[in-house]
C-alpha cells in the first residue's frame, strides 16, 4: 500500500529536519562545534530510520509509510503512548519548575498546544457532523456516506 514513490523517505526526512532544528538550538545556546556533533547524531539517526524502514518487518512497514491496517493500528497505539509520555514529562517538569521557583508558563503553553492539536485532529480526521456515528468511518476511509460498512 504505497502512498507515493518517496514515502519511505518521509520519516527519515522529518527526523533529520527535527535534528537540524535541535542542532541550531544547540549552536545558538552552546557552541557551533556542539551543533555539528548534534547534527551528525541526527544524520546517523535519520540514516538508521531509512534502513530500518527498508526491512521486511512491522516496524519497517510503519517507518516507510507502507503499512496495512493492523500495522497502522500498532503505529497509532505507539503514537498514543508517546503522547502520554510527553504529557507526563511536561507535567513533571512543570512541577519541578514550580518547586524551584522558575516560570511554568512555557510548559503550560505546550500542554495547551497539545490540547488544541487534539481537538483540531478530532475535527479534521474524525468528525464531520454526521450524528449517526458513521461520519468518522466515512471521512477516514473515503466511502460514500450510503456505502459505509457496519
Amino acid at each position: 500500500m504505497t502512498r507515493s514513490k518517496y514515502s519511505r523517505l518521509l520519516t527519515p526526512a522529518v527526523a533529520l529536519l527535527a535534528g537540524t532544528g535541535i542542532a541550531c538550538a544547540v549552536g545558538i545556546r552552546q557552541s557551533w562545534s556542539a551543533a555539528i556533533a548534534s547534527e551528525a547524531i541526527a544524520l546517523i539517526w535519520a540514516t538508521a530510520l531509512y534502513f530500518w524502514g527498508r526491512s521486511d518487518t512491522d516496524t519497517g512497514a510503519v517507518l516507510s509509510q507502507q503499512e496495512d491496517e493492523r500495522q497502522q493500528l500498532v503505529g497509532l497505539k505507539a503514537t498514543q503512548l508517546a503522547l502520554a509520555a510527553v504529557i507526563f514529562a511536561i507535567v513533571v517538569v512543570c512541577l519541578i519548575a514550580a518547586a524551584s521557583k522558575y516560570e511554568i508558563w512555557p510548559y503550560q503553553v505546550l500542554l495547551v498546544i497539545i490540547g488544541i492539536a487534539y481537538f483540531v485532529g478530532m475535527r479534521a480526521y474524525g468528525f464531520d457532523g454526521d450524528e449517526s456515528g458513521n461520519g468518522a468511518a466515512h471521512s477516514r476511509l473515503g466511502f460514500p456516506k450510503d456505502q459505509v460498512p457496519d
